[in-house]
């Protein structure tokens, strides 16, 4: 168990965080990591330092606590809220419940209501990380609330078309709550390395399933079972939009197994099906997006409606291109090495975003170019990589990851280093960041905006900004923002308040706190500095 966990402290009154400081005991289980006055700085405090819990008060300017926990709920899921407040309100409560805050402490606060708040969120931290941590517990209770039955049978109607009156009986008898409604199905992959053993992925399917218990309480109808290769999850629910909904959870689950299970997962998604008698073919469209994952140009989480409306094209090289190639890794430079290798993967690049890229013909010519050249070296390949090189390659989604082992490999063999190469999804990223650049004076624009623009999901687009330009979407956004207001400020002679309004800013207090912010110098100090 943690010794102590993290805590971020929100409240736009000075001494009211102070106070609260003072009143934490060193055996409460909490460390305050950083203290916030208002909800940018906090989003700010949260990424740097990922804290366990957020304490939180409602009413603060620029963002209030409602608006930071939703916000959290969807950026960090596996952050914990809870409000400070003095203002007892129903519709607080009610928003409170909904964003799964797990506490409401009322102003004023004294250290015994403090002491039994802080023992209250110690007890909920340590049942969670207790829960999805402890192999031993997990094993138990998939046993007791799992009935073997039921996964027999869905396990054995994966090979059927459609499932008839008989089989829906039968899941029936076994008190599945099975009716016409908005079911979606998604199969949970777990991607597979060299050093683990059949008990580590065994384990992994565990903790997945127990993510899978809490996560999808809320749907009218979940169930979920263990197959081979990952967990098979079919929910259904019409008071909402389930196309949307399950997103979050996937992407939630994702990062609660990269953060504190240590496993990467691809999952797919089938289209909406009305009737559970189509549960076998939904598993069938989930299974093939699941391997669609392999393929370039596609994230975590893969929509069957979305591979459907594409069509796969085969990555298919010149002969001179592969000629240079061979000829480069025998004689040349490594810039010519490099250069060759570039040219080949070139053909990877999907920049009209309308088909997907099958690499196998690509990996074919590329394995068979670099055992050629171990061969003419007299060097065996399994010298230097003790795995079937054709089976890794091909396990590659990304070009650009592709493109670096490959290299690595290559200098290995002439005994050299090789830094990583330049990512292979530039296009995308950069029709982000042209939509940014040229909408960013719109107040609206957002994470869901530019995803739906680029018709991909959040979840991806995050992930693109994070890993690609080192930045998260929102800073990003602010960043263009500030630096289109200095071009304002030293070459127009437009007021403030109107340049805040240019560059997307409602509230003209909250510009010019985040300008000096950015560039240490209020507005009108650095127009006279100008």
């Amino acid at each position: 168990m943690l010794e102590n966990y993290r805590m971020i402290l929100v409240d736009d009154e000075d001494d009211v965080r102070g106070r609260i400081v003072t009143k934490i005991k060193d055996e409460s289980g909490f460390s305050v990591v950083g203290k916030a006055g208002n909800g940018y700085d906090a989003l700010e405090l949260i990424e740097k330092y990922q804290p366990h819990i957020v304490l939180t008060d409602i009413k603060m300017p620029f963002i209030d606590g409602i608006e930071l926990a939703r916000i959290i709920r969807r950026d960090y899921p596996t952050t914990k809220v809870a409000f400070i407040s003095g203002y007892d309100e129903f519709d607080y409560a009610r928003q409170a419940i909904e964003l799964n805050v797990v506490s409401y402490l009322m102003k004023p606060i004294t250290s015994e209501e403090l002491d039994k708040f802080l023992f209250k969120l110690k007890t909920i931290l340590d049942e969670e990380i207790d829960a999805i941590s402890n192999t031993e517990n997990l094993l138990k209770r998939y046993d007791e609330s799992i009935p073997l039955l039921i996964d027999t049978h869905l396990n054995s109607f994966l090979l059927k078309n459609t499932l008839d009156d008989k089989d829906l009986n039968i899941l029936k008898s076994f008190g599945m709550n099975i009716q016409n409604g908005k079911y979606v199905t998604a199969f949970i992959g777990i991607e597979k390395h060299n050093d683990n053993t059949f008990e580590d992925i065994e384990k992994s399917k565990i903790f997945i399933n127990n993510l899978l218990n809490r996560l999808f309480e809320k749907y009218e109808f979940t169930h979920h079972f263990l197959v081979a290769d990952g967990v098979i999850v079919t929910a259904m629910d019409n008071t909402f939009d389930i196309r949307k909904e399950i997103d979050l959870e996937l992407f939630e689950i994702i990062k609660y197994a990269e953060q504190y299970g240590n496993i990467k997962l691809r999952i797919g998604v089938s289209r909406l099906f009305e009737d559970f008698r189509n549960f076998p073919l939904s598993f069938k469209e989930a299974d093939e997006a699941l391997k669609y994952s392999k393929y370039f140009n596609m994230g975590q989480i893969i929509y069957s409606n979305e591979i459907q409306a594409k069509e796969k094209k085969h990555i298919v090289i010149d002969e001179s291109l592969i000629t240079t190639f061979e000829y480069s890794m025998k004689y040349g430079t490594q810039k010519e090495v490099e250069d060759a290798l570039k040219d080949m993967m070139k053909f990877t690049k999907n920049e009209n975003k309308d088909y997907i890229l099958d690499h196998q013909l690509l990996v074919i010519n590329l394995v068979n170019s670099i055992l050629n050249f171990t061969i003419s070296i007299g060097i065996d390949i399994s010298e230097i990589d003790d795995g079937n090189i054709l089976e890794k390659m091909l396990s590659f989604s990304n070009p650009s990851e592709l493109l670096i082992w490959i290299k690595q490999l290559i200098f290995k063999l002439r005994d050299l280093n090789l830094k990583s190469q330049s990512n292979k999804t530039d296009v995308l990223i950069e029709d982000a960041v042209k939509y940014i650049e040229l909408n960013y004076h719109d107040t609206s624009i957002s994470l869901e905006s530019v995803s739906d623009y680029l018709n991909i999901s959040v979840s991806y687009l995050s992930m693109l900004f994070s890993k690609k330009k080192g930045i998260t979407f929102n800073k990003f956004l602010i960043k263009v923002r500030m630096e289109k207001a200095k071009e304002m400020l030293k070459f127009t002679d437009q007021k403030v308040i109107n340049i805040a309004t240019m560059v997307g800013y409602n509230e003209v207090y909250y510009f010019s706190h985040s300008f000096k912010k950015y560039t240490g110098l209020t507005p009108r100090e650095f127009r006279a500095n100008g």
